[in-house]
Parts: C-alpha cells; structure tokens; sequence
C-alpha cells in the first residue's frame, strides 16, 4: 500500500493563465460599476421602516375611514407596542452580521406576540360578513411591500435559513398590527389566519430568498 502523500512537499497546482485572466477581467468589470456600498445598519432601517410605515399608514385609513377609533387604539396600545418592538428587533436581528442570538430573539419575541395576540383576544359581538381567510389575503396584501425590501436587503449577505425567517417576521409584524384594529373576531380565528398569515410570510420569505442569488457572500 503507498504511503500518502505528502500535501506540503507536492508541487503548487497549475493556473490556467487564460482562466485566471477571465477572473481578473470580470472583477474589474465589477468594481468600474462603482456601485453604492449600503451600510447593512441602513438597510435595517429600511426593513423596519417598511414595516412599521405600512403599518401605521394602515391604522391611518382605518382611523380615517371610521373602522378604528382613538379609544380602541389607546385599548390595544401595549400589544401594539410589543409588534412593534418585535419589528424592530427582528429588522435588525435579520439583517446584522453574526447576530444569531439576537435573530433568536426576534423569534422568541415573535412567539410570544403570536401568544398574547389570541390570549388577549375579546369575545365576537358576532358573526362576520366576511368569510375568514379575507384576513389571511389582507395581512398577506400589506405586507408584500416589507416582503420585497426584507428580499432586496438578504441578497447583500449569504444565505441563511433563520435570518430570511426572521426578516419575514418582520413583515408579518404589519398584519398582526392592523388585525388587532380592523378585526373583531375570537381567539380561534386570530390562530388560524391572523398567525397562519403571519406564519406564510416567514416561510415564503425563506423559500424565495433561498432560491434568490446573494450579490455578497458576507455573514
């Protein structure tokens, strides 16, 4: 049998001169975009900014349009605090390097979000006009805008399973926030398609983004 080889005493593998000048040629192609770099504290900014904005443009039109009030939102004021906090921590949890406890967080602070919003949730006066998975489409609808800035912010880093599910957390903040406004009914339905929304946009967030290619390998 012969003896291994030893990787230190073999000679240097051969470079393709033509390879190496293709890999040379495409890299000063790159760098003569002079493309912007963005700041990946920015790009959190960008991601909770989306979320926070549409949700709070939607209580506008709610408030506006008669279907909310001011008591009611002083009422729900703490849990909408909480989703907004969660927002925060999990814009930034997704999008900073090495921040993979902080990313736990933003899950751990999803949960428990996910939790008060049906132990929290007051009896229906009665039944809906609308049938329940209106409410799945609507969370989903309001939250494609932070869904596709969460999309555009991941492309800058490698792809990571729990940092694409935690910037769909982010999104999904937007529907919870404004489903605790325009919805009325019980516990049940806010499990099945207020959080079942909220769920959806997590995993989409992690199916696209896995298939989406990374414009930087950074962590």
């Amino acid at each position: 049998m012969p003896a291994p080889s030893d990787p230190l005493s073999s000679p240097p593998p051969r470079l393709d001169p033509r390879a190496l000048e293709r890999a040379l040629a495409a890299s000063r192609a790159e760098l003569s975009l002079g493309q912007p770099v963005r700041r990946w504290r920015s790009q959190a900014v960008r991601l909770f900014a989306a979320s926070a904005g549409m949700a709070l443009l939607m209580t506008g039109v709610l408030l506006a349009l008669g279907q909310a009030s001011g008591p009611a939102l002083l009422g729900r004021a703490p849990m909408l605090a909480l989703l907004l906090s969660t927002s925060a921590v999990c814009s930034w949890g997704a999008i900073a390097p090495r921040r993979r406890a902080l990313r736990w967080v933003g899950v751990g602070m999803a949960a428990v979000s996910a939790a008060l919003l049906v132990l929290t949730r007051a009896t229906p006066l009665g039944p809906s006009n609308l049938p329940p998975w209106v409410c799945t489409a609507g969370h989903v609808g309001m939250a494609l805008v932070p869904l596709v800035v969460g999309l555009v912010v991941l492309r800058q880093a490698a792809f990571d399973p729990l940092r694409a599910v935690v910037a769909g957390l982010a999104a999904g903040t937007v529907g919870a926030f404004v489903g605790e406004l325009a919805c009325e009914q019980g516990a049940g339905h806010v499990a099945a398609y207020h959080l079942g929304a909220w769920a959806l946009l997590a995993l989409t967030t992690w199916a696209v983004s896995k298939r989406l290619k990374p414009r930087t390998y950074a962590p």
